[in-house]
């Protein structure tokens, strides 16, 4: 079952389009690539602190990581743009997360092609591109948590070409 209006929730993109490696610290300094979680479905989240609906995110991805994680190969990792640890070290104490929590401090992620904050892009085992998102984006809502499923059940949708 395809969810309604699919094609509203994200933007496919071409999936030959490969995800490029990157290699930045964590909050806590310990350094992670997206090789890391090859095998796994990944959506990357970029975001700022300064941002307040990137921030109003942090729980709401929260939410559809305890949904899917337990059904899927499924990680999330959030990449801060800039170098304010502190500030976000702050707002992940009233917003705690389990998932990856990533600082870009020299902004050296633009390669992604991000054009706002928040934007977001799943990426599949094989670390092609799947879908992005540019905006915010109600994440856990049912219509969104069914099409993610669809997407990691294999099963084509309208929005997969």
């Amino acid at each position: 079952m395809q969810p309604a209006n699919a094609e509203r929730l994200l933007d496919p993109m071409p999936a030959s389009m490969q995800a490029q490696n990157f290699s930045l610290p964590s909050v806590s300094g310990e350094v992670q690539t997206l090789k890391q979680f090859k095998g796994n479905y990944i959506l990357v989240n970029f975001w700022s602190a300064d941002c307040l609906i990137c921030v109003a995110e942090l729980s709401v991805l929260q939410d559809l990581y305890e949904q899917l994680r337990s059904e899927y190969d499924f990680e999330i990792i959030a990449i801060h743009a800039g170098s304010k640890l502190t500030q976000v070290n702050d707002l992940l104490k009233t917003n705690p997360v389990t998932y990856q929590v990533l600082m870009d401090n020299d902004l050296k992620m633009g390669h992604w092609g991000i054009p706002q904050l928040p934007t977001t892009y799943i990426v599949t085992p094989d670390g092609n591109f799947a879908y992005r998102a540019v905006g915010t984006r109600v994440w856990n809502a049912p219509s969104m948590v069914d099409l993610l499923r669809e997407l990691m059940n294999g099963k084509k949708t309208s929005t997969l070409q």
